[in-house]
């Protein structure tokens, strides 16, 4: 793959829009919160998740994967995250309550678990499938990450769900071969209170955040808008200018190149 394919984009899910899922490689995909829709049978090519962390919208086909990979795979689904966003998959999914543990559930006919759940370290880079993850913390939960995403030289920055994050910045100043930031903003600027509370981004917020940076080369995608609110966002983002350098609010598939 040349490009990363954003599977789900929305901030809510909808008949017609899923929640957070990127592919950025054949077997490798960023959170999934809309795998089995959209990729069908296709699906059983998935072998790597990296984890933004452990709300549902980012992990709700995890367990139905692990449900169907059970009796097709004979290899583990590998699973990554942070040490707090794997913590709470095994203390609130795969507990046997919610549903059965597939970390302890062996594959139908072979000795490989179910799943493998493995623990990433901030700024520490990730080789799959010849793209780099680098995961950095950001201001969302306990747990929660963005990716730097590189690929034969160049690279693309995904903040996943945060508020106020000076890292991200910090990234883009420092690597100028990253030349597209997405980013999310999840509510209109009325909703200040709620965008601290929640830990999410507002158009105004991600104006003040963009002024941190001191490269202005960069193309600006959003995405996570929530349903309800999305023509409003939409509208602030185009009236300050802030899809920048061929930009937009991105839609279930639509592609970016490397």
């Amino acid at each position: 793959m040349n490009a990363i394919e954003f599977l789900g984009t929305g901030g809510t899910r909808t008949p017609t829009q899923g929640t957070t899922c990127v592919r950025v490689s054949k077997h490798c995909v960023i959170d999934a919160g809309n795998l089995i829709n959209t990729l069908g049978d296709n699906v059983f090519t998935i072998e790597h998740i990296f984890l933004t962390h452990s709300h549902l919208d980012h992990i709700i086909d995890i367990p139905f994967l692990a449900d169907l990979f059970v009796t097709q795979k004979s290899i583990a689904l590998k699973i990554y995250g942070l040490k707090a966003t794997l913590d709470d998959l095994r203390q609130f999914i795969f507990n046997h309550r919610i549903w059965p543990n597939f970390e302890e559930i062996n594959l139908i006919g072979h000795e490989n678990k179910t799943i493998e759940l493995i623990e990433i370290i901030p700024e520490q880079a990730y080789h799959i499938d010849g793209v780099i993850l680098t995961p950095f913390k950001t201001n969302h939960t306990d747990g929660s990450c963005g990716y730097k995403i590189e690929k034969n030289g160049t690279g693309i920055l995904f903040s996943a769900d945060t508020y106020k994050c000076p890292r991200i910045w910090e990234l883009l100043d420092e690597n100028p071969h990253i030349h597209t930031l997405v980013i999310e903003v999840s509510f209109p600027s009325s909703f200040d209170k709620l965008a601290f509370d929640s830990k999410h981004l507002t158009p105004s917020l991600l104006k003040s955040e963009l002024e941190q940076c001191q490269r202005d080369d960069f193309s600006v995608y959003a995405m996570h808008l929530k349903t309800l609110f999305a023509p409003t966002i939409l509208h602030e983002l185009n009236t300050l200018h802030l899809l920048r350098n061929g930009g937009k609010v991105l839609s279930d598939h639509d592609t970016i190149a490397f």
